[in-house]
């Protein structure tokens, strides 16, 4: 009997306090009572805005203002959506509010100030626009944070600060359109997540200023434009990961973090990287492995890159870079380099420079390690060389339309190859030179000496031409002197070069006469 009355006592109980919290939720001045919104037996406000053009306020003055009692906001698909100055302030039970579909979502500084009393509370709003993000947004002890697919058209300094106790910060597909300096300033979280999204043509110094993250921090496919010096100055993440951004321009110490585990830096394309734009990637002084001196043997040196975190840089593509642009902190870390993509056409002339702007930077490393660390001289920084395959480097080859491939493969095929082909062909055209000038000497020497060697004809005897007389027919010298022309026929010519003796040739012409006389 005594549990009867004990189950139906607890029975009237909840349905007075279920009475008296509805009528709370639904009396006159509430904004339970007014479309687009109601409220449920659980505190539960949902607005749901199907008239185009529809303006919704939440506030706490006014008849429309909100319960105390809420325990939740649902808004969706409204037109504009004013969030009030501290209209969250006053609810103790507040465990969650999600925005949805707002097509102009106007936040007030504090819009998003809980109360001291309220148990921990998460914010959620997506597919959404909002023009200004205000300052100081946020106060409280928010649990999570979530913007995804939010277009934010300024993103004011301090927007992101006085977060007491939060988890999680995501951020995932928004596109900033500008971010001012100090946009998330000091607070703690433990994972910080920026995903997919725009961070507009620029990211200014000290973006993310003196935030302490616990346990991750990570960029993840986020577009920006020029990320100046000092953008993230990020402290204590046990794991870093920047994967799959493209980055235009990432000025010299760039990256301000200080890490307790491994930093992954993969599958990104980099437009232009500055001096030392990792360099300010280093492991907590407090669990940072002693130096090691020069001196020291290979063991000790062994034993000390045991306690090195890894930092992976893989698959990345960058198009400008000179010599110390990728260079890591050698104390802190040990170095995994693979699939380094150098996004110009393939020269055998610069395969050597870029790999060398790569690996060898030991006068950069020293003069900007002795200016971060002034305590510890560079020289007794232990620095080993960092593993080189021979897919650890690759450029553009453009006789392939641009298809990647290895600096070992490029110079196997075209570079020690053309030198050969070079010598090959100079050497031929030398011999065909040599060739075609000794064809010319050769031809020139034989008609030279044909010329020279031509024979000449004389007459004999060479003192004076001998006549045949009229009147014997007898050869002699005596008309030699008269100017009478000279038989040719009698002049014998002979061949120049040989020696003849003068020979006088007397011919006797006899006539026979017929006889006149009889016998």
């Amino acid at each position: 009997m005594g549990a009867t009355k004990y189950v139906l006592g607890s029975a009237i109980l909840g349905l007075f306090w279920s009475s008296l919290l509805k009528g709370v939720l639904t009396n006159s001045t509430s904004r339970c009572d007014y479309p687009p919104c109601s409220c449920d037996h659980y505190g539960r406000l949902t607005c749901d805005c199907k008239e185009e053009g529809e303006e919704l306020i939440l506030t706490t003055e006014g008849d429309r203002r909100l319960s105390p009692h809420t325990s939740r906001i649902v808004v969706n698909n409204c037109s504009s959506v004013i969030l009030m100055n501290s209209s969250l302030a006053s609810m103790t039970g507040l465990r969650s509010v999600d925005l949805v579909n707002v097509a102009n979502l106007s936040l007030a500084r504090q819009s998003f100030e809980l109360s001291s009393h309220s148990a921990r509370t998460r914010i959620s709003v997506r597919n959404s626009s909002i023009d200004v993000m205000p300052s100081f947004v946020f106060r409280g002890d928010v649990e999570a944070i979530t913007f995804e697919n939010v277009r934010i058209g300024q993103l004011s300094a301090f927007s992101f600060a006085n977060l007491v106790h939060t988890d999680t910060l995501r951020l995932e597909n928004c596109r900033i359109e500008t971010t001012e300096a100090q946009a998330f300033k000091k607070f703690d979280v433990g994972y910080l997540h920026v995903i997919g999204g725009t961070f507009g043509d620029q990211v200014p110094s000290r973006t993310m200023n003196d935030i302490e993250v616990y346990h991750k921090f990570m960029l993840d496919g986020v577009r920006m434009g020029v990320v100046r010096s000092d953008a993230f100055i990020v402290r204590s993440p046990r794991t870093v990961a920047i994967q799959n951004c493209a980055i235009d321009t990432l000025e010299s110490e760039a990256f301000d973090v200080t890490a307790h585990g491994a930093v992954i830096v993969k599958n990104n394309t980099f437009g232009s990287i500055g001096v030392g734009a990792f360099l300010g990637i280093r492991a907590d002084r407090e669990i940072r492995p002693p130096p090691s001196s020069s001196s020291s043997s290979s063991s000790s040196s062994s034993t000390a890159a045991i306690g090195l975190h890894d930092l992976i840089f893989k698959n990345n593509s960058v198009s400008n870079f000179e010599e110390g642009s990728l260079m890591f902190d050698r104390t802190s870390f040990r170095p995994e380099l693979d699939n380094l993509l150098v996004a110009q056409a393939c020269d055998c002339q610069m395969l050597p420079v870029w790999k060398n702007n790569v690996l060898n930077y030991t006068n950069v490393y020293s003069r900007l390690y002795a200016r971060q660390n002034s305590l510890v001289p560079p020289t007794l920084q232990p620095q080993e060389p960092i593993n080189e395959t021979p897919e650890t480097f690759l450029c553009l080859d453009a006789r392939v339309e641009g298809v990647p491939t290895s600096f070992t493969d490029y110079e196997a095929r075209h570079c020690s190859l053309g030198g050969s082909m070079l010598v090959f062909i100079l050497i031929t055209v030398a011999v065909l030179v040599a060739l075609i000038v000794g064809v010319c000497l050769i031809v020139w020497c034989c008609r030279k000496r044909r010329r020279n060697n031509r024979k000449k004809w004389i007459s004999v005897p060479t003192n004076a031409p001998d006549v045949v007389s009229k009147k014997n027919g007898v050869i002699g010298r005596e008309a030699a002197t008269s100017g009478t022309p000279v038989d040719s026929r009698i002049t014998m010519v002979v061949p120049d070069g040989r020696l003849y003796r003068e020979t006088e040739f007397h011919v006797i012409v006899e006539k026979a006469e017929p006889l006149t006389t009889e016998l």
